[in-house]
């Protein structure tokens, strides 16, 4: 298995590197935080134009027709700069309908979403302590109508659809259907956005799914292993940034780095960097792959950087000094992303539950 980039990705890489690093610098995402009326318009549309909301799209649907590995690196590059955009949702929500082999559901929505004229969310979320319940409480009828409380559902307030999951399977819902009442729910990282629905007997349409447990299964490995993307896009870049001033700042005559009691950590930080990276990229090749062996490797890498990104954020702040605790200064951002992230798919401890028995402990 070849865990390194190749020369194409290496370049969708960085042109996504210099897309983000020119459009997401951190004085506009805290004027987009502080805006708090919606998500980095401009920047989405730059990331649509590029095709970087279709990495999981068939060239049939208008999409790149790539794989999990450059998903992960459009997520892996969003993480780097906190972007306020809903890729995450785009993108999962891309894996969910391919997962369902629902074609007419597909050559619907897929070149709408490539197309940036739709998106859809996931309306999974019941309990804070996992984005899947074991048991669904929201139910739908024979119809297809829909009653019940999704209580975080990501990007729900921008959505066009939601893929709700119910007692009884899948049902599409159109958002702003009658019988919806979609909420603005305050999140720590302001970047990331979501919404408590209501819904009241709203009409939808049921999507068949062969295996449903299966189903969330290999939803539930996409959505880990693209968070954790994310989650190492975040931590690398908190490296970069602390490993840069540690050599800016100089204390006693010297440069701060030279001290044991910064460079020990920056060392440790960097070795679990490139552990991390290495888990990551070993489970989107092997979802590439279509390995069996994939829903372990996603759940590890999701374990492993939900772990590590927390703790870099906090060395981000403490390696910094003082002004590493000041309001100003981008530790701040790096913080509140690292904690929301570690709760977005549950609590950490029933991530490491899944990841036990996916294991077979």
């Amino acid at each position: 298995m070849n865990l390194l980039l190749n020369e194409d990705q290496r370049e969708f890489q960085r042109t996504l590197r210099a897309l983000f690093e020119k459009q997401s610098e951190s004085q506009r995402v805290r004027a987009v935080q502080a805006a708090g009326d919606g998500f980095d318009r401009e920047t989405w549309a730059s990331l649509v134009k590029l095709g970087a909301t279709t990495t999981l799209i068939a060239e049939e649907y208008d999409g790149l027709g790539l794989g999990l590995t450059e998903a992960s690196i459009v997520l892996e590059e969003a993480g780097r700069v906190i972007a306020p955009v809903p890729i995450y949702t785009a993108v999962l929500a891309t894996a969910a309908i391919r997962a369902t082999n629902d074609a007419a559901l597909q050559a619907e929505l897929l070149p709408k979403i490539a197309s940036g004229e739709t998106l859809v969310a996931l309306a999974f979320t019941e309990a804070a302590d996992s984005w899947i319940p074991v048991r669904a409480s929201v139910t739908a009828d024979g119809a297809g109508a829909v009653t019940g409380t999704k209580s975080f559902v990501r990007d729900a307030q921008f959505a066009d659809y939601l893929l709700v999951l119910t007692d009884s399977g899948l049902v599409l819902v159109a958002a702003d259907a009658a019988g919806v009442t979609r909420t603005p729910l305050g999140v720590l990282d302001a970047s990331v956005f979501a919404a408590r629905v209501d819904f009241s007997g709203a009409a939808g349409r049921a999507i068949e799914v062969a295996d449903l447990e299966a189903f969330l299964t290999e939803v539930d490995a996409v959505a880990s292993v693209l968070l954790a993307a994310s989650q190492y896009g975040a931590y690398k870049r908190e490296l970069e940034i602390t490993t840069q001033y540690a050599k800016d700042r100089f204390q006693f005559g010297r440069s701060i780095g030279s001290f044991q009691g910064v460079k020990f950590p920056l060392a440790n930080w960097a070795m679990e960097a490139e552990l991390a990276l290495g888990i990551l990229r070993q489970a989107t090749s092997l979802g590439d792959a279509g390995s069996e062996d994939f829903v372990r490797a996603a759940l590890t890498a999701q374990v492993k950087l939900q772990t590590v990104s927390a703790a870099g954020a906090a060395w981000m702040a403490r390696l910094h000094g003082g002004i590493g605790f000041t309001w100003e200064h981008d530790s701040h951002l790096f913080i509140k992303q690292a904690k929301t992230a570690q709760l977005l798919l549950g609590t950490p401890g029933n991530r490491s539950e899944r990841l036990a028995v996916a294991l077979g402990i």
